[in-house]
């Protein structure tokens, strides 16, 4: 993907080849993530809408999810696995709209790959995963428990396998981060991509734990200090997740089982956030009606 530049015309006529590809291109293409006023019926088109590399990091998302999920798995639990990676690949991207990146797509196929060492070491040492005593509900102790019996995380082997394979550089990097304890410095450099990531990956955690309220708020605090993402931005983020999340499972045919918990984590939300920012309670109040209500995007 990184080594050489083929032009859009040999991307349209590589990807034409694969008609079910082609379908979930067109569908993204005329999802309610790219709002625009015409149908997409053609690859060139949407490879126009979506940008050059959106379409080569959607074309990768589609094909590593369709060759990688009905892998078998002896201690690894792939329904958590799946839920976890479409749930931070839809964070990464609505971190990246508000934020304003151009990459969202990239950020979203970083998402998705931020786990993917794990189903590596799950193949290779199949009892890695494989004790009663680990919760792999809590990535941070799924992490501690890698180091302790490999000495690695499956972050640094998924970046490993990535480079192998010729992923860009900067998906390796933020894969290769995206288990950090705190994200880089401010900067808009290729920092912001990584704590876009590394974001995304919290978000996920919020969302799967039922965070208290001192957790969620000392999030809330990093995204501002790491991202300059202010508590209303993070409550768009929120309600922008909910809808993403949505389009992600028809795209991938997946259900991350997550409604019930945006919709606890948005209440959350709203209420902290009120409660600590009086003169935006009504804003937030709105913000989240709005997206409560039937038919909101």
């Amino acid at each position: 993907m990184e080594s050489s530049f083929p032009d859009v015309e040999e991307i349209v006529q590589v990807l034409s080849s694969d008609s079910a590809l082609t379908a979930k291109i067109l569908q993204l293409a005329n999802s309610s993530l790219f709002p625009y006023k015409c149908q997409v019926t053609t690859l060139p088109k949407a490879a126009i809408l979506i940008g050059y590399n959106g379409i080569l990091a959607t074309a990768l998302s589609f094909t590593l999810v369709r060759h990688f999920r009905n892998e078998g798995s002896t201690g690894l639990d792939l329904d958590l696995f799946w839920r976890r990676s479409l749930l931070v690949a839809s964070a990464c991207r609505a971190i990246g709209e508000v934020c304003g990146q151009k990459d969202t797509e990239e950020l979203f196929l970083a998402g998705l790959t931020q786990d993917i060492g794990m189903l590596a070491l799950d193949r290779l040492n199949p009892d890695l995963y494989h004790s009663e005593a680990l919760d792999q509900s809590l990535h941070a102790e799924v992490v501690a428990h890698e180091q302790e019996i490999l000495g690695v995380s499956h972050a640094l082997v998924g970046s490993w396998l990535l480079t192998d394979w010729n992923f860009p550089s900067k998906i390796c990097m933020a894969v290769q981060f995206s288990d950090e304890a705190r994200l880089l410095p401010d900067s808009e450099g290729p920092e912001k991509f990584f704590n876009c990531v590394g974001l995304g990956v919290i978000l996920a955690s919020l969302i799967i734990t039922h965070a208290s309220d001192k957790t969620f708020l000392a999030q809330v605090d990093l995204a501002e200090s790491c991202l300059g993402i202010d508590p209303f931005a993070f409550a768009q983020i929120l309600r922008k997740l909910k809808d993403g999340v949505h389009e992600s499972e028809k795209l991938f045919e997946m259900n991350s089982h997550s409604e019930a918990n945006l919709l606890q984590l948005m209440e959350q939300a709203k209420t902290v956030l009120s409660r600590r920012h009086v003169p935006l309670a009504n804003q937030f109040d709105a913000l989240f009606l709005q997206n409560a209500m039937p038919g909101a995007g």
